[in-house]
């Protein structure tokens, strides 16, 4: 076959293959759709993927199902997303680590967050953290500060991998109090806690969606929040201006994607049903319990997350940076 065959046929099969696609977002979405959550079972991203998950489903009229996929600060689910057959049956979850951060954090990263992917709109926001087992000997911020300074590696700080918020997060905080501590990477929230409350490690710098459960039964010890309001699910924990640390501000934002070439009628359904799910009030109230909040209506939609993902892997490069951090 000569060369100009060749590429007729080409063109034929990528001709059929969008056709094809074309043809099912006229029925959009006929069978369960996966939601894949980059991270164990029991954390932030987790309860957050179920809230909307759930929520989805409802306006769709499918299932929504999430699966997690953890590992590598959330690489290995990003990847699995941006693999996927781009026909809106697959949606990934993301936040400030895993499509920001991420970037600087993992030279190898599989994924381009800015170009790689369509995306769906922010869903919650959420600020972080700083927590720590009970028995540690500092009873606040100021007191923490001094004894991270005395014992530096022999700190112990978990996170759930390179470039996941609790990685990042920490990463900034321990760079503002001039601190460099002993990193532990784990798969999940649940082992972290777990290691916390067991007195293996000695904290981590989570969301506060995270980890607000364990706050409020004094399993842990936070000193502040990373934000300029007290969170609603742990009104005893200062604010970090209030701790004495003004410039601790972090708040990671979740949002949803499909992959780069999914068609535009099927994005334009997806896209709808996040903002109606979000317009319900139940999803805000349940948002609410685990200290996070829905996006503004000027915050929602895909073109205001793709504006925010390339303005913040930009600013966490920056940040980065004058933490001192050197990818391995």
């Amino acid at each position: 076959m000569t060369r100009f065959g060749r590429a007729c046929l080409g063109l034929a099969a990528m001709l059929g293959v969008v056709m094809s696609l074309s043809a099912s977002a006229q029925t959009f979405p006929e069978r369960p759709v996966t939601m894949i959550v980059p991270f164990a079972a029991g954390g932030a991203a987790d309860t957050t993927g179920r809230i909307l998950a759930e929520a989805l489903g409802r306006v769709l009229g499918k299932s929504v199902v999430v699966e997690n996929i953890g590992g590598a600060g959330g690489a290995i689910g990003g990847s699995r997303v941006k693999s996927a057959a781009p026909d809106g049956y697959t949606i990934g979850l993301g936040h400030t680590g895993t499509l920001a951060a991420a970037v600087t954090v993992n030279p190898k990263l599989p994924y381009d967050p800015k170009s790689d992917f369509a995306y769906l709109g922010l869903v919650a926001s959420t600020p972080n953290i700083v927590f720590f087992r009970n028995d540690l000997p500092a009873a606040n911020l100021k007191e923490f500060i001094a004894l991270a300074r005395q014992k530096q590696g022999a700190l112990m700080m978990g996170h759930s991998g390179n470039g996941a918020a609790s990685h990042i997060t920490c990463l900034m905080f321990f760079g503002l109090i001039d601190v460099k501590p002993t990193y532990v990477p784990y798969r999940g929230f649940g082992q972290t806690i777990n290691d916390i409350i067991g007195g293996k490690i000695d904290g981590s710098c989570d969301l506060v969606a995270s980890v607000s459960g364990q706050v409020q039964s004094q399993s842990v010890k936070a000193f502040a929040v990373a934000a300029k309001t007290r969170a609603e699910t742990v009104p005893d924990v200062p604010t970090s201006e209030e701790a004495g640390l003004p410039e601790f501000q972090a708040e990671t934002w979740t949002g949803l994607f499909v992959p780069k070439a999914t068609p535009k009628p099927v994005l334009d359904i997806l896209q709808g049903a996040v903002a109606k799910a979000l317009d319900d009030p139940e999803v805000a109230k349940r948002l609410g319990t685990i200290g996070a909040r829905a996006p503004r209506r000027d915050e929602r939609g895909g073109p205001a997350m793709q504006a925010l993902v390339a303005s913040e892997v930009s600013r966490w490069a920056a940040i980065l940076d004058k933490a001192g951090f050197k990818p391995d």
